[in-house]
């Protein structure tokens, strides 16, 4: 540490308003909840992955009594219950929402702290373990204090420092975001060519059609168990014993905490596997919350958290996309009223899908397998950058590494 830095806690540098968390007492009720609307809901995957596709708005009445939870710009939202920690800033293009019981808001005080420097603080290592440490819950991990965020201690440089630590950094962060942007755009695509052929039937409509359980579809097509188009390998967690974060034995996921937007992150390891993913499996969340889904970047582990889908048609792209378009199917199996939703084995394998012909799963298949190796290619970009962001993040925010202050961060 150098001798002109500070050593503070992170109450120290949040704004008048400081901590803020998700709505308590007055929760927002599934009913009060809009498929669309004015007024998005933040959710705690927009901190975990940084999305913003928004499942549930409000109306302007409703925002205006709970407005006190609602985001601004530079604000940080921290998700804080199950996956806790993981942080996402409001950019200037990004709606003005509230934020959900899961998140939490950090607000700088922009006369003592840069609000980039406070974020890059947050998704940090050093931030992040400090939240996970302090957290609290047998059952579910949750920060119920705001005196466990007050208290993590942070050193602070000028703030013409500040801004030239959070620039540079900023750098590294921009190409992955410009990245997730391509990919995020790339998927959209294809989610869309996939409800062009077999939600809307676009292309087909001058053909005959046929009832199903399903409503009309193509004659010819039929409906049945996801279990005649995929293999489903419900997850099973090793001895406890067996977990390792040091590299010794296999990849093991236990469940959607390690999940990114496509990839999960590597964590942990386990010397006693039992049930196994291949690489390109598709990992689906089938407890707290169903549905949430990642793919596979090698042979792994799965623990009871997770399933591993596995096409039987050679059409992983297909299934891929199959199962976002069930995202509202699995959703229910989150139940209202209930603590932690589940799916079994039976349920999943029963799921009521439509079934195509055989040409047009392998036609539709190679058309997206295209982009979605080149997300592969650039996910891949990203975890480098990512790797060389958080080897550098640590050396310059205990001032190991300097450098020099340019431009409008001069003051």
């Amino acid at each position: 540490m150098r001798s002109d830095w500070k050593k503070v806690r992170l109450g120290e540098v949040l704004g008048k308003e400081g901590y803020i968390r998700g709505p308590f007492g007055s929760a927002l009720k599934r009913g009060e909840l809009l498929s669309e609307g004015p007024i998005p809901v933040y959710e705690q995957q927009h901190a975990i992955y940084g999305v913003r596709d928004f499942r549930f708005y409000i109306d302007k009445n409703k925002y205006m009594k709970m407005k006190r939870f609602a985001v601004q710009v530079d604000d940080i939202i921290v998700s804080c219950s199950g996956t806790i920690g993981k942080a996402s800033t409001i950019k200037t293009n990004d709606p003005i929402g509230i934020i959900s019981q899961a998140l939490l808001i950090l607000r700088a005080d922009k006369k003592i702290i840069f609000p980039d420097y406070l974020a890059k603080f947050i998704q940090s290592r050093e931030g992040f373990n400090a939240i996970t440490s302090r957290s609290s819950g047998s059952v579910q991990v949750n920060i119920a204090k705001r005196e466990i965020i007050e208290n993590i201690p942070l050193l602070l440089p000028s703030l013409p420092e500040q801004c030239a630590i959070a620039t540079t950094l900023s750098c590294l962060d921009d190409k992955i975001e410009l990245n997730n942007k391509i990919n995020a755009n790339m998927e959209a695509q294809a989610q869309s060519l996939y409800r062009s052929w077999f939600v809307n039937f676009e292309p087909f409509r001058g053909r005959e059609f046929a009832d199903s359980k399903l409503g009309p579809i193509p004659k010819g097509w039929r409906v049945g168990p996801l279990n005649e188009l995929a293999d489903i390998i419900m997850g099973q967690s090793p001895d406890g014993t067996s977990y390792n974060e040091e590299g010794i034995g296999t990849v093991f996921y236990q469940g959607r905490a390690e999940f990114n937007w496509r990839f999960p992150t590597t964590r942990l390891y386990t010397t006693e596997p039992k049930r196994m993913a291949k690489e390109n499996d598709i990992l689906i969340s089938v407890r707290a919350p169903v549905g949430d889904i990642n793919i596979a970047k090698e042979d792994c582990c799965v623990g009871r958290g997770l399933a591993a889908v596995r096409s039987k048609h050679n059409a992983q792209s297909f299934i891929f996309y199959l199962l976002k378009q069930l995202r509202s199917v699995l959703d229910a199996y989150n139940g209202e009223g209930t603590v932690f939703g589940s799916i079994n084995q039976k349920a999943f394998n029963d799921l009521t899908v439509l079934i195509p012909p055989d040409n047009l799963i392998h036609e539709y298949d190679k058309l997206v397998s295209v982009s979605d190796k080149q997300i592969n290619v650039l996910s891949k970009e990203n975890d480098t950058l990512t790797v060389l962001r958080d080897t550098l993040l640590p050396k310059l925010m205990n001032g190991e590494v300097e450098i020099p202050l340019e431009g409008n961060c001069n003051g």
